[in-house]
């Protein structure tokens, strides 16, 4: 099992950092082949970016990853709508060691019942779910309220 922990495939994350690196050893004359061997990184990838211009793209859990630092703790509702396999992105995030975490409330809550957050945002997260319980409990309310004003005589 330690094996496979510590061979696990970085995706294209990694290719955005390559990505600079093979331009600077580019600009010092290096080959394709030489580039692609001090990188650790396939002849065709690194001919694409050298020769073709072509830089690579942000992966999915990178542009995930991002999105929860920008915007802060999510509920699954915001989440669903940018990233339909969230939770595909959640697990392989995990795998490749970047610090996303989960959180989940009751069902009742629906689509606000999972939060994705990165670590240190646990503060803001709190502050997200009370906002969240507190208008569930607004709203039972008020709809007990309207049922009870139905329920008058007449």
């Amino acid at each position: 099992m330690e094996f496979f922990k510590n061979h696990i495939r970085k995706g294209k994350s990694s290719y955005i950092e390559k990505y600079e690196e093979a331009k600077k050893l580019a600009e010092k004359n290096y080959s394709i082949k030489e580039i692609a061997n001090i990188l650790g990184v396939s002849y065709s990838a690194v001919y694409q970016w050298i020769k073709k211009s072509k830089e690579p793209k942000k992966d999915k859990i990178t542009l995930f990853y991002e999105f929860l630092s920008k915007n802060g703790p999510s509920p699954l509702a915001i989440i669903r709508n940018n990233f339909p396999k969230h939770s595909e992105l959640y697990n392989s995030a995990i795998s490749r060691g970047f610090k996303i975490k989960r959180y989940k409330l009751p069902r009742i809550f629906k689509e606000y019942s999972i939060w994705y957050y990165l670590e240190g945002q646990e503060n803001s997260l709190k502050e997200r779910i009370k906002i969240i319980i507190d208008k569930r409990e607004e709203m039972k309310n008020k709809i007990a309220e309207e049922i009870f004003e139905r329920l008058k005589p007449i």
